[in-house]
């Protein structure tokens, strides 16, 4: 009687799985399409259809999304709440997902910058935009560019623009910089008159404090070769960090191109005693008021045009 009843509930077994394969039914609906899969459930006696549900298969001509055009969030985060909303604190840039390029409107960026022919200050890592926003409103006369990765917190900041009136002076871009920042500048670059970078800054940027993880760091040669071929003679680039090694870490790669960036402080153990734009960043601030050093240094674009690396390397 057991043997019979194990072969009959195998038998049924078999036959629910192949029912349900048929069941699998693709239905095209634009660029996805909707499954409607017939699930069986088994016992001695018989076979019980249990429920129809649905699954979206993506296809290959649904558009890709990458962190900074997902769809929006129900409830994104607001302005509102006097710039007390948390955000994730870090984000793996090496990951395949920071990999991707961020989707860029057909005529950025004179679409989002009224006067392509001012200075631009370019801050690298704006996290919420406080900085920026703070010289756009005091030191009008450039146009402002904030880049970050972190991409609801690129969302809120760009949110803040419309809010204080800056439109046309300020915009924030979510991506990551060692991906995007060529292509970035490249478009601005076409796009401007005169308007050339007059400043560079890179403040308190994510430590990546282990050892495994300081090949996150934003600061690269490939960043430093970019920043090369696109800032002009004498333009500035201002680095600060509350963490030395961080600070030192991005000074040293500067100093490896020192034909292109020259440190304006010579002995690499000392440091600028204060903020060399005179506005400060919120972390700026939280350190300062603990009575925490803060490390700084700025460095000079020379005249020295620039070369590709491979070009050099042949000469």
């Amino acid at each position: 009687v057991m043997l019979k009843r194990f072969i009959l509930a195998a038998m049924w077994t078999l036959i629910a799985s192949r029912q349900s394969v048929r069941a699998l039914r693709p239905v095209s609906f634009g660029s996805s399409r909707l499954v409607s899969l017939r699930l069986f459930s088994t016992n001695d006696d018989n076979v019980k259809s249990t429920e129809t549900t649905t699954a979206t298969i993506t296809t290959a001509e649904e558009e890709e999304h990458t962190p900074w055009n997902r769809p929006p969030q129900e409830n994104p985060p607001s302005s509102r709440n006097n710039n007390k909303t948390r955000f994730r604190q870090h984000v793996n840039p090496l990951s395949k997902l920071y990999q991707m390029q961020t989707p860029l409107s057909d005529t950025w960026p004179t679409d989002v910058f009224d006067d392509m022919t001012i200075p631009l200050h370019l801050d690298i890592g704006c996290s919420k935009g406080g900085f920026l926003i703070e010289m756009a409103t005091h030191q009008p006369g450039k146009n402002y560019l904030g880049l970050e990765i972190r991409p609801s917190v690129a969302e809120y900041a760009q949110q803040r623009v419309a809010k204080r009136d800056l439109t046309g002076t300020l915009n924030f871009v979510g991506c990551n910089a060692n991906v995007d920042l060529d292509r970035l500048l490249t478009r601005y670059d076409s796009a401007s008159g005169d308007g050339l970078i007059d400043i560079v800054s890179i403040q308190f940027p994510d430590p990546h404090f282990k050892t495994q993880h300081a090949k996150r760091r934003v600061v690269t040669p490939s960043l430093v070769e970019t920043l090369a071929k696109f800032m002009p003679a004498s333009a500035v680039v201002f680095l600060q960090s509350d963490v030395q090694d961080v600070l030192d870490d991005m000074r040293a790669k500067f100093r490896e191109y020192d034909q292109y960036f020259q440190d304006e402080i010579s002995d690499d153990t000392e440091y600028m005693p204060e903020n060399y734009i005179g506005v400060p960043t919120e972390r700026e601030t939280s350190v300062l008021d603990k009575g925490l050093p803060v490390f700084r240094t700025i460095l000079r674009r020379t005249t020295t045009a620039y070369q590709k690396q491979e070009e050099e390397e042949e000469q």
